[in-house]
């Protein structure tokens, strides 16, 4: 019920503003507006109020404004001064263009809304990934990053932003640690190695502090004691752990030649045909190692040890299996999860040498990464490459696992004041409609795949999966169709937006109207268009569900 109420929601808010714009423009201009309708074909319910009939119609697929005298329709005697193709180009184009202009705009309203109603992620550093350029510059856990090259950031959102097209590049930071300003300059790595396009920037900072998690060596006294890699420590000796920060603060803290841990392990389910784990409770006394931090317990991080290799991929026919730790990559160790992802893209399906260790021993083999299929959470197929092995926390075709349930991150919450939020909504909405364009673009010119387009079955599914993760991702989400429902509008099609600016720029050109049986003959070729591409995205609609 929840994914009906969501989707209708918000497909009536969207069209709403979008026939909205062309409404106040109409009726801005004294053009005569005869109906206003959210939706097509028979009236449900409705009113009529001065000259104009509001309505909700049977077919809930769009919506749209009738003014006297448009095409195919006279003005009643009397209107034809009032009549839409009596005006003047420029007014016919300001009313046009303001469907698409509200589209466009409404969602700096709503981006406003949730940076004032809702505390955002700020963009505090809460962990870091070793071997990455934010570990190696310096930067540390705790810091709050205030701007990038010179831009003001507030949010994790906009770091990530001011992030955009820097991959490979050097940028400037400025921190507040803990009241003083600290100034550092770093290369990010390249989100999209091996290609020559601009791409945005990795520093390697996290804004969720990182869960306790320990890889434990092969043979190592912390094994012997019965810790093993991807445990969850929850205590030291006695005192709670809600955090790989506490964690490393108490045991360099402790005091002792035993360290009494206390840890949460992924115990399998013996359930036929079902993968299912249980939290299972362990409690080991593990010898005090001289350092501090992991170094205490002989333990380091998991990042590079394997959670899972799946069946029939490269990783397995190479003979990896989970719990192996990765090595080197070319001969080059692999110090950074992240790192050796990023180098996976690069190479595509380039053969390598990969080392590793398996129960304590090094091994090493050639492989490459091979071509693999997979539907996203909206159905869409998603095509890459893949060695088919899972590290700590890391999902398979974007599905993320975590290694136990009910595990929470600790986020730094901040509210934006009304100035920073209305700059933070505009900046959200320009980046957003470039990205939009571009997808746009590469549709069009057949870089992305005609299949990936959804209809109203996929819009559901949007809908009902952003309401079920709170108001602010739903708003967000939105959001986001808003701009793409004002984008696809603007698109030179009959019967669009978009044809309707383009005739009358044609017709300020030329200095006099399109003949009425062109105008006519294009709306009627466009309607058909948007006829066949309802019935291709409903089959993709229908594919997704049969998948």
């Amino acid at each position: 019920m929840q994914g009906i109420v969501s989707f209708i929601v918000l497909l009536s808010v969207l069209i709403f503003v979008h026939e909205l714009g062309h409404f106040l423009a109409a009726k801005g201009l004294n053009v005569k507006v005869t109906r206003f309708s959210i939706g097509f074909g028979p009236r449900l319910l409705g009113f009529t109020r001065g000259e104009t009939e509001y309505q909700v119609a049977s077919i809930p697929l769009g919506g749209y404004v009738k003014m006297a005298g448009e095409v195919g329709d006279d003005a009643a005697p009397g209107d034809e001064a009032r009549g839409f193709l009596a005006q003047a180009p420029w007014k016919r184009a300001l009313i046009v263009g303001a469907g698409p202009a509200a589209s466009l705009g409404f969602p700096v309203l709503v981006y406003l809304v949730m940076f004032l109603a809702f505390p955002q992620t700020s963009s505090r550093v809460m962990a870091l990934e070793p071997g990455m350029p934010a570990a190696e510059a310096g930067v540390q856990v705790g810091d709050l990053i205030t701007s990038v090259d010179g831009t003001a950031v507030h949010t994790f959102a906009q770091l990530q932003q001011a992030l955009e097209n820097k991959g490979g590049k050097e940028v400037s930071l400025v921190l507040d640690r803990g009241g003083q300003t600290v100034r550092l300059r770093l290369v990010t790595a390249r989100a999209d190695e091996g290609t020559t396009r601009p791409g945005p920037g990795k520093l390697g900072v996290a804004a969720e502090r990182r869960a306790p998690l320990v890889g434990v060596p092969t043979g190592s006294a912390a094994e012997r004691a019965g810790l093993r890699t991807f445990d969850r420590i929850v205590s030291v000796d006695g005192s709670p752990v809600p955090d790989l920060p506490t964690l490393e603060r108490l045991l360099s803290a402790s005091r002792g030649d035993v360290v009494r841990v206390e840890a949460l392990r992924r115990a399998p389910l013996d359930l036929p045909g079902v993968e299912a784990v249980t939290p299972e409770r362990v409690q080991v006394e593990v010898p005090r190692h001289a350092g501090e931090g992991l170094r205490v317990l002989g333990v380091e991080l998991p990042d590079l040890y394997l959670s899972r290799v799946l069946p029939g991929t490269p990783g397995e026919r190479a003979g990896l299996v989970a719990g192996d730790r990765l090595v080197a990559l070319d001969g080059r160790p692999i110090v950074s999860s992240t790192l050796f992802r990023l180098k996976l893209h690069a190479l595509r399906d380039a053969p390598f040498q990969l080392t590793w260790l398996h129960a304590g021993a090094e091994r090493s083999s050639q492989v490459q990464q091979a071509a693999v299929s997979d539907r996203d959470v909206y159905g869409r197929e998603v095509k890459l490459l893949d060695l088919g092995i899972l590290l700590p926390l890391e999902g398979y075709q974007g599905e993320r696992q975590a290694i136990l349930v009910g595990e929470r991150a600790t986020l730094d919450r901040v509210r934006l004041g009304p100035g920073p939020a209305l700059v933070a909504s505009f900046r959200m909405v320009g980046d957003t409609i470039v990205k939009v364009g571009m997808g746009l673009g590469l549709l069009l010119t057949g870089q992305v795949p005609f299949s990936n387009l959804g209809g109203p079955i996929m819009l559901y599914s949007i809908a009902s999966q952003s309401a079920q993760a709170g108001l602010d991702h739903f708003l967000g989400m939105m959001a986001v169709i808003s701009i793409n429902l004002g984008l696809l509008n603007l698109l030179p099609i009959p019967v669009l937006d978009g044809f309707g600016l383009l005739s009358t720029f044609w017709e300020w050109i030329r200095r006099r109207p399109i003949p009425l049986r062109a105008r006519e003959i294009a709306n009627l070729f466009g309607l058909a268009m948007l006829v066949l591409l309802m019935i291709a995205v409903f089959k993709n609609d229908i594919a997704r569900l049969l998948m």
